[in-house]
């Protein structure tokens, strides 16, 4: 992330007094500075060349035409500072036009405070290359992966196999890196899940969160037989008690460094550890099942979601049906969630004894109903519909074997 230099400030222009106080305030929220309020024409130019915004955030609404010539005028006054503007009307053709008269940034109202923070500090980074670029200069910006975040509104609805199911599907059909940090401050199941017994968990991390890099973080990590990197919860009753939530960031982004895909595995509860993780991620799975307090508790975490301002297009709800043929229909669920479903896990049999036997279903039995399911689940967070990578499948050793025969055997 661009780090904003102090002090930031920004113009807003807008007609209507009241979007422009519901505007300020979803800035401030989001941590900016609002140097002036204006309306439209030679007051947004006069403000403008007086107080030299770094972001100009401009309302369009019909009648477009006085918006749009404000914001060549401001163009013209002052080419190098950023617009971004801000409408009700989502149609392409108004958007375009915004695009060709040099806005930045399109936001739909009613502007959420995450949405603005994150169109602002996208809009100052592609402006401090294009003026590196002018200068001849280069813009050191390392990459970023893919950031997931499995969270949900309590136990034992499935979060942990889901999270490791779409971490070893995306190693296996990508090939690309992916790490697995379990975030659950009260009993972190992962390692449990991938059957690893790992030499390090995240309780060793925290002394060398002062200086961690991505080089360090390697160390600390368990490798799967899948290939998946894994950050593993510990143990011990208070391990996350002083905990900033800047450290738990500073991890995330360090894995994010280091690693195309980050799964994160968060506690049942949306308290201000999830929230961390989800602010960071660049998705958020958000599980529920069927089960009427289920569907209440994710209830009230989309609620919290919102009023942290998290913009809809950065979570999805997936309906978790795997483990128990219960519960009522996908359309209720929709129906008191007010939310649509994006992905639905069918019930399996098998999911339960493949996590009996410490080993994701989708490498358990990938032709299984919720193996396939989560396996397409993992292409479309992968952004295609089919294997990029040819995994040769591992054969199953003696242990493993013995250990199905045994819960198989206890089951007859």
């Amino acid at each position: 992330m661009v780090q904003m230099l102090e002090p930031l400030k920004l113009l807003i222009s807008d007609e209507d007094p009241d979007r422009r106080v519901a505007t300020r305030r979803s800035a401030l929220k989001a941590g900016l500075n609002v140097a002036a309020e204006v309306g439209y024409g030679t007051q947004a130019v006069a403000a403008a060349v007086e107080v030299k915004p770094n972001i100009i955030l401009l309302a369009v609404e019909e009648p477009v035409g006085r918006s749009l010539e404000t914001a060549e005028a401001l163009g013209n006054v002052l080419p190098d500072t950023p617009v971004i503007i801000y409408s009700s009307i989502s149609d392409s053709r108004a958007i375009r036009r915004a695009m060709v008269l040099g806005a930045r940034d399109y936001l739909i109202q009613p502007v959420q405070p995450a949405s603005l923070k994150e169109a602002v500090t996208a809009v100052l980074l592609q402006e401090k290359r294009r003026q590196m670029q002018r200068s001849g200069e280069f813009l050191t910006q390392q990459g970023r992966g893919t950031v997931v975040t499995v969270a949900g509104g309590k136990g034992g609805i499935g979060k942990s196999v889901i999270c490791v199911n779409l971490a070893v599907t995306l190693r296996r059909e990508t090939g690309r890196k992916v790490a697995i940090f379990d975030a659950d401050t009260q009993l972190g199941d992962v390692g449990t899940m991938l059957d690893i017994t790992p030499n390090r968990t995240v309780e060793d991390l925290i002394p060398h969160l002062g200086n961690l890099d991505r080089d360090k973080i390697d160390d600390f990590l368990t490798i799967h037989d899948s290939g998946v990197a894994v950050l593993a919860a510990s143990g011990a009753e208070d391990v996350w008690e002083g905990w900033t939530t800047e450290g738990l960031r500073s991890i995330i982004e360090s894995l994010a460094r280091n690693y195309d895909f980050v799964l994160i595995d968060t506690a049942g509860t949306f308290d201000r550890f999830a929230r961390t993780c989800i602010e960071a991620s660049t998705l958020t799975v958000v599980v529920t099942t069927g089960e009427v307090s289920s569907v209440r508790d994710t209830g009230v975490g989309l609620r919290r979601m919102a009023s942290w301002g998290i913009p809809a297009d950065r979570f999805k709800v997936v309906l978790n049906q795997a483990g128990r043929a219960n519960g009522v229909s996908t359309g209720a669920v929709t129906s008191a969630l007010e939310q649509e479903i994006f992905w639905a896990v069918p019930y399996d049999k098998r999911v339960p004894l493949a996590v009996q036997v410490g080993q994701p279903v989708t490498l358990y039995d990938e032709k299984s109903p919720a193996a396939r399911s989560l396996s397409g689940l993992a292409r479309v967070i992968a952004g295609t519909n089919k294997p990029l990578a040819q995994t040769a499948k591992q054969p199953l050793n003696h242990t493993f074997v013995s250990q199905i025969l045994r819960v198989a055997r206890s089951r007859s």
